[in-house]
């Protein structure tokens, strides 16, 4: 392990809409974003190339990934 394990959920890290540059969980790691339309919403998915800690935002709002599989599987049906 390179750093100690983080003591709250990747989830819960405040990103305050940064999509671009250093981690805000391991402070190293470059951020890498993906955006897609989805279901007519624009969802964005951010991870961390070192630590790969991951973030999803529909339409710019940060979202937990379990709305994201509802919104996708939705489709599907």
């Amino acid at each position: 392990m390179l750093w100690p394990a983080a003591r709250f959920r990747v989830e819960d890290t405040g990103m305050n809409g940064k999509l671009h540059g250093t981690c805000p969980v391991c402070h190293q790691g470059d951020l890498i974003s993906i955006s897609m339309n989805v279901s007519g919403s624009e969802l964005t998915f951010t991870t961390c190339h070192l630590c790969e800690a991951k973030w999803w935002y529909r339409d710019g709002d940060p979202v937990p990934l379990q709305s994201v599989i509802g919104s996708v599987l939705s489709r599907k049906a």
